[in-house]
This record gives structure tokens, C-alpha cells and sequence, in this order.
């Protein structure tokens, strides 16, 4: 008598199988099925043995249906974060940036923090083509927040246009000069959506993940 499972395996491969990395259900099923119709007549398995395979088919049967309730709550959840980040489109919020807008002839604002007292900071205005529109000099600041107040004109006193501007912020003097990056005001643009995350497109310019969000203006 020839074993069954002997002229399966001496049969010839028409094709190149690749094999799962995973086995669902419906595979540990055809498994399982598959290893009782060629099992060896003589030597049957065991109940214990069949017991396990039990246990473990039961194993990946409750996998299986976690793994699908989870990838619907992360549908769920991605779809809810979409949706609230799509609400935000058009307001204003404060991200930590340097670039800074203006609209209808207002610096929409920034703000910047002292880790310590500064004789002196300089505020560096620039426009889209790196051109310097403004310098403002700031003097004696404790340490703490502070408010950059710019009127939106430039060094000569004359308004400047509509747009973005990189505004650069450094302190001290000589060898002690560091850089700092300002709190900028900026407006929602749009929402994009990135490495499975929606994020805020702010100033047309600058994208930013929902929780580097330092405040939220609902205007």
C-alpha cells in the first residue's frame, strides 16, 4: 500500500509557492483538515494532540476577530482625528515656528521665552525672498514670556504686504549670542495626512502634528 502523503510530497511543483508569513482562520482550518486526511492510519492522533490543535485553532480564531476590532477602532479613530483636524481649517493657533503672517496689514503675532534674564535681543524680519524688512532691538528683558510687537511696517515706516515672513530672534552679545525659536500665531491653511496621522498645514507653510499645538483660537 502507498502512503497517500508520500505521493503528494514525490509529486512534481508546476509552481513556486511563496508561503504566508501569517496563517488566518481559513488556513489553520485547510491545515488542520489536511492533517487528518493524511494522517498515518497506524498511528492516529492522539486526543491530547488533538486537543491542542483545538486550543490553538480557538487561539487564532480570537486573534483573527481582535485583530479586525482593532483595525476598525484605528479606522474609527483616524476618521474622528480627520474630522476634527478638517474644523480647524481658517482658525488661528500658536505652534512653535518662525514664520510669522501678516493679513489685512496686521501681524497676526509671536511671542517668545527667556530661560533667563538678556540685556539685549535682536528681532530679524524677513520677507519670502530673504530680504530684511525689519530689525527691532530689544533691551534689558526678564526672564520668562514676551511679546513681539511688530506694527507690520518696515525699517522705513512703510506698511508691508500681505504674507509670510521668517522672523529670526537671537540674544546676548559676542561669543554669548544664541538663537530662539518663537511662538508664532499662524492661520490653519489646510489638513494633510501623513505617516497615518492628520496634521495641520499653518501659514500655507509649516506642517504641524495636532499635539505641538500651543493654543487654539476658535475665530
Amino acid at each position: 500500500m502507498v502512503n497517500k502523503v508520500q505521493e503528494k510530497v514525490d509529486q512534481p511543483a508546476n509552481l513556486t509557492r511563496i508561503p504566508k508569513k501569517v496563517l488566518n482562520r481559513e488556513d489553520f482550518i485547510k491545515l488542520f483538515i489536511t492533517q487528518l486526511q493524511y494522517q498515518d492510519p497506524m498511528k492516529p492522533i492522539e486526543n491530547h494532540e488533538m486537543a491542542l490543535q483545538l486550543a490553538a485553532f480557538n487561539q487564532v480564531d480570537q486573534l483573527s476577530k481582535l485583530n479586525e476590532s482593532f483595525e476598525n477602532l484605528l479606522k474609527f479613530v483616524k476618521a474622528q482625528e480627520f474630522g476634527y483636524a478638517g474644523n480647524m481649517v481658517g482658525k488661528l493657533v500658536k505652534v512653535e515656528g518662525n514664520v510669522g503672517r501678516v493679513e489685512g496689514g496686521s501681524f497676526l503675532g509671536a511671542s517668545f521665552k527667556l530661560d533667563e534674564p538678556a540685556n539685549q535681543a535682536l528681532v530679524t524680519i524677513r520677507d519670502a525672498s530673504g530680504k530684511i524688512v525689519r530689525t527691532i532691538t530689544l533691551q534689558n528683558l526678564s526672564k520668562g514670556a514676551h511679546t513681539l510687537d511688530w506694527d507690520a511696517k518696515d525699517n522705513s515706516g512703510n506698511p508691508v504686504p500681505d504674507g509670510n515672513y521668517k522672523i529670526s530672534i537671537t540674544v546676548g552679545e559676542g561669543e554669548h549670542v544664541k538663537s530662539i525659536t518663537p511662538i508664532i500665531t499662524g492661520r490653519v491653511t489646510s489638513v494633510v495626512f501623513e505617516d497615518g496621522k492628520a496634521k495641520l498645514k499653518v501659514n500655507d507653510e509649516q506642517t504641524v502634528n495636532l499635539e505641538d499645538l500651543k493654543e487654539i483660537a476658535w475665530r
